[in-house]
């Protein structure tokens, strides 16, 4: 009896709400409610019930309220000052472009530095190479040095033949000697040694003054001193030179001056293709041949020579 009239007392709650105008919950569903309201409920196994605070509620509805004033304000701001929005946007990307572009640039400048430090590191050690190279070059503790240049001996290496004359008598001819390399001066491309003997560097490289000589106040040039010093010294040289280097010999003291270049003089000890005793130049022959009146024979000939360090041509090469 208590069960029966507990039911409907629900069902007269429930037809109540209804009257009021209240939503019907079905099954499953989640109600979201202040809590000022009033829910009845048939089934309160079935309905989950959520109490929001109303001053929450009423919190995000201003917040709400506030972004769309906000943006309306936004809107009228753009409307009423002419802006652009389309030229906007287009500044933004100009000016975009342009931060990517700087930003390209920056990178390629510091690429192009990274590579020039590299190409400084390798120029500097260049520059420390061809400075131990004019150091070895110019090391005046140095004695023996090579050299190379061009020697000027004074006798001609002879080159004889056997030339048909007309003779006295008509449609007869006589055998004489011509020499076709006659003359007295002959140059040759010469390679060498230079030992030092005396180091003069010293006395070059100090200052010179004009002094008077006796009564006649004659005076001695003048001896400028160079901007830097060089070396001089005094030794002696032997090369060899021309095709035949193992017979074509040169001796003699040479000079040294400004650091590479070497002067020398001397004599030339070389074998050449000479005459026999009892024929010269223009003599006839009769039944003999070149090989008859030939022969090979040692000879000493002066010579001068201009030379350069071979370590200055070097350097100058590379």
């Amino acid at each position: 009896m208590k069960r029966r009239l507990l039911l409907w007392l629900l069902l007269l709650a429930a037809a109540v709400g209804v009257a009021r105008g209240q939503d019907t919950v079905t099954r499953h569903d989640t109600v979201l409610l202040l809590r000022t309201d009033t829910v009845f409920l048939t089934r309160t196994d079935t309905v989950t019930v959520r109490v929001v605070d109303s001053s929450m509620l009423r919190n995000v509805q201003e917040r709400e309220a506030l972004m769309a004033e906000k943006e309306k304000f936004y809107k009228e701001i753009f409307t009423k000052s002419g802006v652009d929005q389309n030229k906007i946007e287009a500044d933004r990307d100009h000016y975009r472009h342009l931060v990517d572009s700087l930003n390209q640039l920056v990178r390629t400048a510091e690429l192009e530095n990274v590579r020039k430090e590299e190409a400084n590191k390798y120029l500097l050690q260049r520059a420390k190479d061809a400075e131990a190279r004019v150091a070895e070059a110019t090391n005046r503790k140095k004695k023996v040095r090579a050299i190379q240049g061009i020697a000027m001996r004074f006798y001609r290496t002879p080159n004889w033949e056997v030339r048909l004359q007309p003779a006295a008598e008509a449609g007869t001819y006589n055998k004489v000697l011509r020499n076709r390399n006659a003359g007295n001066i002959e140059f040759d491309f010469v390679t060498g040694a230079s030992v030092m003997l005396w180091d003069l560097t010293q006395y070059f490289n100090k200052d010179h003054k004009s002094v008077k000589l006796g009564e006649t106040k004659l005076k001695t040039p003048e001896l400028r001193k160079f901007d830097q010093d060089f070396a001089y010294d005094v030794g002696i040289y032997v090369g060899f030179g021309g095709s035949n280097l193992f017979k074509n010999f040169y001796v003699g003291p040479s000079f040294r001056f400004v650091d590479f270049f070497y002067f020398t003089v001397g004599v030339n000890i070389a074998e050449y293709n000479v005459l026999v005793s009892g024929y010269e130049e223009g003599s006839v022959l009769k039944s003999e041949t070149i090989d008859d009146v030939t022969a090979k024979s040692w000879l000493l000939k002066p010579f001068l020579a201009l030379s350069i360090d071979l370590d200055f041509l070097s350097y100058i090469k590379k």
